[in-house]
Formats: structure tokens, sequence, C-alpha cells
């Protein structure tokens, strides 16, 4: 598989390299800054990017995260080992940058009132390392302040390997399988009943996905809809090209997958990225519709 033979090189990044970073210079770039952006090396000031985990010669892409910047401003998508991804907010200090998680207002509440924690995630460059140091730490709300808790460890992450897609952005709407993904009410029904899809499915050869949208909110009329698969964070192939989106009835567009093949039972992750394409030609993401399902 190209993503294991593609990870498989990264520990040789790290091999045989000092663990002592050179001083930086009020002047400008030292000499190691100089070099670590020649190689792609991620500093403070090029951090943004996909990154994975690696622990000795072990790589991760499970646990990987991707770093955006915008005019000094820094956020992250997270992903922890599953298939859940966090935003993190950041921010940036003397020699890291502090992400930590940016809740809904559910879990917000929850975690003021010291119930449930947040993640947060400390990254500095190591330019001789050519990787990010990383501590992961969960936050706890007590006594009306901010603990910090965990074993302090710093764990490695390097650059993603270009050649492989994963999938990274967070999810912003559901996704139905079997009768929901064939009827807008019965999906409208499992929404109603419970807030949510219903998740655990007998698995099949050809399971019919869906999401459904409200087509005046997707764009015009004249605009074409298509959208990329993932399943289990990569990419579904179907002949190489983009899946056509379904048609509209009632104002609402149905996004469907008519049979969509899962191999092997257990955890799933259903994906649908939708896109639309205007007179501009350029494809637009409009968002990520998911579901983590159980197929039994």
């Amino acid at each position: 598989m190209l993503l294991t033979s593609a990870l498989l090189a990264l520990p040789l990044l790290l091999a045989g390299c000092p663990q002592q970073d050179a001083p930086s210079s009020s002047s400008g770039p030292s000499e190691l800054e100089k070099k670590a952006l020649e190689k792609g090396c991620p500093t403070m000031g090029s951090l943004a990017g996909d990154y994975l985990l690696v622990k000795g010669n072990s790589p991760d892409y499970k646990v990987r995260f991707r770093i955006m910047e915008d005019g000094g401003s820094f956020s992250m998508w997270y992903t922890d080992g599953g298939f859940g991804r966090r935003v993190m907010a950041g921010q940036k200090r003397d020699t890291d940058v502090a992400f930590t998680e940016v809740p809904s207002d559910t879990k917000k509440a929850s975690f003021q009132a010291g119930q449930e924690p947040l993640k947060r995630l400390y990254v500095e460059p190591k330019l001789d390392r050519c990787a990010l140091r990383v501590s992961r730490l969960d936050v706890t709300m007590s006594g009306g302040k901010e603990v910090e808790r965990g074993d302090n460890a710093f764990v490695e992450f390097v650059r993603f390997p270009k050649t492989q897609e994963v999938s990274w952005h967070p999810c912003d709407g559901p996704l139905f399988l079997y009768d929901a993904a064939q009827k807008y009410d019965v999906a409208q029904k499992q929404i109603q009943e419970t807030g949510s899809p219903k998740i655990d499915h007998p698995l099949g050869p050809a399971i019919p996905a869906a999401a459904w949208s409200d087509a005046a909110a997707d764009g015009p009329e004249s605009c074409s809809y298509d959208m990329d698969l993932f399943f289990d964070d990569l990419p579904v192939q179907e002949g190489g090209k983009a899946v056509p989106a379904g048609a509209v009835a009632d104002g609402h567009r149905q996004w469907l997958v008519p049979a969509w093949k899962a191999p092997y039972s257990g955890n799933h992750h259903f994906e649908l990225y939708r896109y639309k394409t205007c007179d501009a030609g350029k494809r637009e993401l409009i968002g990520v519709s998911c579901l983590e399902a159980v197929l039994n």
C-alpha cells in the first residue's frame, strides 16, 4: 500500500541527528534554521502543514494534525488515534505554540463545570530533528482555574508524506446509511428521535450511504455538484473520478452513494466531501458529512 511504503521511510529523517538546537540570532535565522528551511523542516516561521506521529521507527498516520496559519494566528485539526477530529486554537509563545481544543457549547459547559477535560498540545520545532516536539495534556477546571494533567512525555511529529492522501477536515454534517440514505423523512426522523443518525447497521456488500442538504443553501442551480469519498480516513477510488451528487426533491439535495462497499465488520468511518463548481470553474468545498458506524 502506498501509505505504508511512504510512512516507513519517515524515520530515516530522524536518524543520526544531534539533540541540541542551535541558538537563534536576533539578527536573523541561524545557520541551522536556514538549513531546516532549505530541507522543508518545520520552524517557528514555517509551522503550517500536515504532520503525523512517529515513535521510534513506527509512524502512525492515525495520530496526525494539520496546522494552519493566517496572519500570525494559528489553528489545528487534530486526529488522536480514532476517527474524531478536534478543532484547536493556537497561542504563539517564544519557542512553541500552545493549541487548545475549541469545544462545542455543550462540551464547554461541561468543561467549565469540571466534568470533562479539553485537549492541549504544546508544539515546538526541533530544527536538528526536522520534527516537532509535542506534549499532549488534558486541561480541566478546578476551583475556577485551569489545571493541566498528563505525564508530560514528549513525542515527535514529522511532515506527512505528500504522496498519500488522507482525510483531515472536521465533520460538519451527518451522513446516513440504508433507509435513511434513500428517504429524507427517515433521516429526519432519526435526527428528531436521537439527535443523530443511526450508527448500528448490518454489514452488506453494497450499502446505500447519503447526506441531505438544503439545495438553495448549496448554491445556484447552474453550478455542478459532486463529492469525494473517504472510508476509514482513506480515499475511495470510484474510477478515479468525483461522484456526482444526486437529485434535488422538495428543496433537498441527496448526496447519494448507492452501493458503498464495506469489506469487513466493526467500526467504520464514512465521509462525503461535498463540492460545487460554478461559472469560474473552481471546485469549492461546501461541507463534510460523516458517520462513524458499527457494522455487524
